[in-house]
């Protein structure tokens, strides 16, 4: 589980490659993947998800590892389980 909210400029991998969020508006993350795993391809443009179902998927297991942005001025954490 993530301990903070994201937002524009995390990064995180999954199966099919690793995903940068390039914007985050009425409850979505659009994305970019930016390097994606052996034997995919990398698609073009932006894609996007509910972020209620990103963090689901980060608690099942499907998001493996979530990289944030080091030098954001202020960051909450989640109050959610």
């Amino acid at each position: 589980m993530c301990e903070y909210h994201l937002g524009t400029g995390d990064m995180f991998k999954t199966a099919g490659g690793l995903g940068i969020i390039v914007n985050k508006k009425n409850g979505t993350f659009y994305y970019q993947v930016v390097a994606p795993a052996a034997g995919t391809t990398k698609g073009s443009g932006t894609s996007r998800i509910p972020t209620a179902g990103f963090y689901e998927s980060l608690d099942n297991g499907i998001v493996t590892d979530v990289y944030l942005v080091p030098d954001k001025k202020y960051r909450r954490k989640r109050k959610r389980t």
